[in-house]
């Protein structure tokens, strides 16, 4: 995926004293132009927090706090649809209203991921469905979706069954070696090598071997990429905002080239053996062949029926393995752990849950009855309302607009506005956590953990894809996996506790979510040091 120069590239002192030339100049320039820009600002009316910092605004104090907590203390003294500045003078307009909700997430044309952030998820693992926009994105899109219907998503169950009995399998020799029949776990980390290889085998048919702590070189620059956008760093803030900076020759951006070349080296790789299987280049819709996303998508991309200018080019098949273990891998691993957390917390929760998985005759149930089983969806459904992987969706506005708001309101001179003159520029956040835990829609229990509240109807509907939540977001960028994780979860789940009881560590540790970019991941206070990680104490049950 990298093109061949010719020429020489300058010296990196040469690029990086340039950069740096041109990040002063827009500085002086943002400085010299601040108090001008509240005056002008379309949506200068709207009530907001005044900025920590001339240099990063309120950003970084919305940044460093725990998901949500920043956006909810605003909320409660400026009401649900605010301002606030971010980096470098720009602005930011943060609404739990339902309506803009709908609107941003549905105007695509109007609002784009975060340019920066593109870039550098681009440089990180290709233009995949999560990096492109307008029409690249609908026509990538419309290849790779089928490859996630529930059909096909019923035809990986067998992969999600062999990992998660596989996972049975190594928790078993652990607690085997504890004391008292029980041993400490850090559930987080076998969750997220065990999604690692589902994403991989049901995704692209590629075994990374993660559960086995395989020495694999895909695998280690996957998490090495994902993990190096995560940690906080001022110059990867500047970077994210500022895509004109991502050439500077920084320890990140080095590992990221590295990184990507190793997968560019196993993506070919894999593209090529799922073609191989395709001996024929006209092949039939019906022809037997791999049930895995990318064999699905290369078939599609090769059907007669598609027209020639909406085939996806290699490139573009490449890219789709970098967005399929992104977006597939840590998220519903999060999901996992955070679920384990709460069944810790609430005991009678976990018994209730056990008791109708025991009640299943079969060790393998279909799709159709892991879904059946009501309790069971309930809690995953709370969990992702509670803990979505995601804490927060952003969207960058690619040309002036009109938000309109199903709550009006009051602004700076007292006056209610039913409608936001939104300018080009400005990035929209939509809070997912505060949404999710909204009283007006889930009851004045909503910031609850509380399964059984799905028995009633919500009072209010959200934008999504699925159980009136905006977890797996809404509109032409929704989750088309949605369906695959719902799966994969209940998968896990049904092993895992059938097979054993969770406990809180006797410490009782307090677990702080962080992580406001991408996923919000779980850390023990006091241990930050040791990095990611949910430890529980599990019990191997006698049956």
């Amino acid at each position: 995926m990298f093109t061949t120069l010719t020429a020489p590239l300058p010296a990196p002192s040469t690029v990086l004293y340039a950069l740096l030339g041109v990040l002063a100049l827009g500085l002086a320039t943002v400085l010299y132009l601040y108090p001008y820009t509240a005056r002008t600002i379309p949506f200068r009316n709207l009530p907001g927090p005044e900025p920590a910092s001339a240099l990063f605004g309120s950003l970084l104090t919305q940044q460093r706090a725990e998901p949500g907590t920043t956006y909810s203390k605003w909320a409660a003294a400026y009401g649900p649809t605010l301002r606030f500045r971010s980096i470098l003078g720009s602005w930011r307009i943060v609404s739990t209203d339902l309506r803009a909700a709908a609107w941003v997430l549905q105007h695509t044309g109007q609002f784009h991921r975060q340019t920066g952030f593109n870039a550098m998820l681009d440089r990180m693992f290709g233009r995949g469905v999560l990096m492109v926009e307008d029409a690249a994105h609908r026509r990538q899109r419309r290849v790779l979706a089928p490859a996630f219907s529930a059909v096909n998503v019923a035809n990986m169950m067998p992969v999600f069954w062999d990992k998660a009995y596989e996972l049975d399998k190594k928790l078993a020799q652990v607690v085997s070696d504890g004391e008292k029949g029980g041993a400490q776990v850090d559930i987080h980390l076998y969750f997220m090598r065990t999604a690692l290889d589902i994403i991989g085998l049901a995704g692209f048919n590629y075994d990374f071997g993660a559960a086995d702590e395989a020495d694999n070189p895909l695998s280690k620059s996957m998490f090495a990429a994902t993990n190096g956008i995560q940690k906080p760093s001022i110059v990867r803030v500047l970077q994210i905002f500022y895509p004109a900076l991502l050439p500077l020759p920084t320890r990140f951006t080095r590992t990221l080239d590295s990184n990507r070349r190793i997968q560019d080296k196993v993506a070919r790789e894999i593209v090529a053996a799922r073609k191989a299987e395709l001996h024929d280049v006209k092949v039939e819709k019906k022809a037997d062949i791999g049930k895995d996303a990318i064999s699905l998508l290369i078939k599609a991309n090769m059907s007669p029926d598609l027209e020639e200018r909406q085939r996806l080019t290699d490139e573009e098949v490449l890219g789709q393995i970098g967005s399929l273990v992104l977006a597939g891998n840590e998220t519903s691993a999060t999901a996992l752990a955070w679920t384990c957390l709460h069944l810790t917390q609430h005991p009678e929760v976990q018994v209730r849950l056990r008791d109708e998985l025991d009640g299943v005759p079969e060790d393998r149930p279909s799709m159709e009855e892991l879904h059946a089983l009501s309790y069971l969806d309930s809690v995953v459904h709370e969990v992702l309302r509670y803990d979505p992987p995601l804490p927060q969706v952003v969207r960058m506005c690619v040309q002036d607009t009109i938000v309109p708001l199903s709550q009006p309101v009051k602004g700076v001179d007292g006056k209610l506005m039913s409608e936001i003159a939104v300018s080009k520029g400005t990035e929209f956040v939509i809070p997912i956590n505060e949404i999710n835990r909204s009283k007006e829609v889930w009851g004045p229990d909503a910031d609850k953990f509380n399964p059984d509240r799905f028995e009633r109807a919500p009072g209010a509907t959200v934008p999504g894809v699925w159980g009136n939540l905006v977890t797996f977001n809404a509109g032409p960028h929704n989750c088309m996996g949605y369906r695959f994780a719902l799966a994969e979860i209940k998968v896990m789940l049904f092993v895992l506790l059938r097979n054993y009881t969770l406990e809180a560590l006797p410490s009782n540790p307090r677990i702080e979510r962080r992580g406001q970019g991408f996923v919000q991941r779980p850390f023990v206070v006091g241990e930050e040091d040791k990095g990611i990680q949910l430890p529980v104490i599990l019990r191997r049950r006698e049956v």
